[in-house]
């Protein structure tokens, strides 16, 4: 005797045999190039989705009874769907960032933080390539800065993979932009060389000098910081060819040999975050509630004791549901050198969350460093106090003091206050090293 489905226990089940068996639905879709035609419930879309909602309801214009979705491919329109009457579905790192994007146009906030989350936690060094492309087309600050930083933590990996001469001319060119890599410059340009030559075959041109500057373009050659080699190294792998012309090859053997930059490329040398370890600097030894915004500015100043990189930084969250954004601010001195948007939710049992930096920062211990935050929203945040004003760890000291760049006028200073912790990047010491610093 056959069991009617209808028995199942699981609503999720339910939902889904009628989507599929396409029961009693009551709206139709034409969705994609392929103008595929697909069944659906507007009850489970409508309570679902505030965009569903307004195409049922007449927001949008007169109810129809197909309705087109020319922009979203039609497998991804199903996943959205199986989501939808189910709340769960099987995903790949190939199609994540456009299920994220349906998901994003059709108003599903919880299903387009399940493909981030998947996307970040699936990373590896055959996919990042593709991850971050995927990133820049869709606009994913989020997603762009964890693939950049897994490329800048494991640089030659990355760059020694099938995946990364199919990269993007937009990809490429962002992982020339980064300050911190861990492979030398002779190494980038050929891997620059190795792209150009598969563009080059893939339009089926000739992988000659000539064709891979073209395809190169001013644009990437610009971004190879062809006066950080030495005199060898710049002999041996770029004045044999003739992807660099005679005027650019002469100005950087000068720059080179005179140590005085008088070509047109950057002459600054990336730093190598070989053997840098990930430290969470914690500022904050208790955690209060009760602490007010308005709009007003929180900040401190530090200083180190060794060169650092700043990747993240660890921020209060509001104590009862709502929300705050604003501007998070790294000034050196009196400049400010980083700036991005931050907003931070309400997360019931999460009283602070670390915040990645839009871009790595490298710290210099010479210098005076301030981090400031001007919030607006939520009205009540979580808070810090500590007694102690510096941190050591692993060798490197970090101290507070009160903000010495404007004004920390909602109440923070070096004893309470906002900011709970920094993460930082730190040069590992050996034994001897740290017997030294005491």
């Amino acid at each position: 005797m056959a069991i009617n489905w209808q028995h199942s226990a699981s609503f999720a089940y339910t939902n889904l045999k009628m989507l599929e068996n396409e029961d009693l639905c009551d709206v139709t879709f034409e969705v994609g190039n392929e103008h595929k035609q697909i069944k659906c419930h507007k009850f489970i879309l409508a309570s679902r989705s505030s965009v569903f909602r307004k195409m049922f309801d007449g927001s949008l214009g007169e109810p129809k009874a197909t309705i087109l979705i020319p922009d979203v491919t039609a497998c991804f329109f199903e996943t959205l769907l199986r989501y939808l009457y189910s709340g769960a579905v099987e995903m790949n790192v190939e199609t994540g960032m456009s299920v994220m994007y349906t998901a994003k146009k059709f108003d599903v906030p919880e299903f387009e933080c399940h493909c981030r989350t998947f996307l970040n936690d699936n990373i590896d060094v055959n996919n990042v390539c593709t991850i971050m492309d995927q990133a820049i087309v869709f606009d994913e600050v989020e997603l762009k800065t964890k693939s950049l930083e897994f490329i800048m933590d494991k640089t030659l990996s990355v760059l020694n993979s099938s995946s990364c001469i199919r990269m993007s001319k937009s990809g490429l060119a962002e992982v020339l932009k980064q300050d911190m890599l861990t492979v030398n410059e002779c190494e980038l340009y050929n891997v620059c060389i190795r792209w150009a030559s598969q563009r080059c075959r893939d339009a089926g041109k000739q992988d000659c000098d000539e064709n891979i500057r073209q395809v190169l373009g001013d644009e990437l050659i610009s971004l190879i910081r062809f006066p950080t080699m030495t005199l060898e190294e710049f002999t041996d792998y770029v004045a044999t060819g003739s992807v660099l012309d005679k005027d650019e090859l002469l100005n950087v053997y000068r720059s080179i040999v005179k140590n005085e930059n008088v070509s047109k490329f950057i002459s600054r040398s990336r730093f190598d975050l070989t053997g840098f370890k990930t430290h969470l600097f914690i500022r904050c030894k208790h955690i209060n509630s009760g602490w007010g915004y308005g709009g007003l500015q929180d900040g401190i100043s530090f200083k180190l004791s060794a060169d650092c990189v700043l990747s993240a930084v660890d921020m209060f969250l509001p104590i009862a549901e709502g929300s705050v954004n604003g501007v998070l601010e790294l000034l050196e001195g009196s400049t400010v050198i980083h700036a991005q948007n931050v907003k931070l939710f309400y997360t019931k049992g999460v009283k602070h969350l670390l915040v990645n930096l839009t871009k790595r920062v490298y710290l210099r211990s010479v210098n005076d460093y301030s981090i400031r935050q001007r919030m607006k929203g939520r009205p009540t945040f979580y808070c810090g106090s500590t007694k102690q004003r510096s941190i050591w760890i692993d060798g490197v000291t970090m101290t507070f003091s009160d903000l010495k760049v404007g004004e920390s006028d909602a109440g923070t200073d070096m004893s309470s206050g906002q900011f709970y912790g920094f993460e930082l990047l730190c040069k590992a010491q050996s034994q001897a090293d740290q017997l030294k610093s005491f």
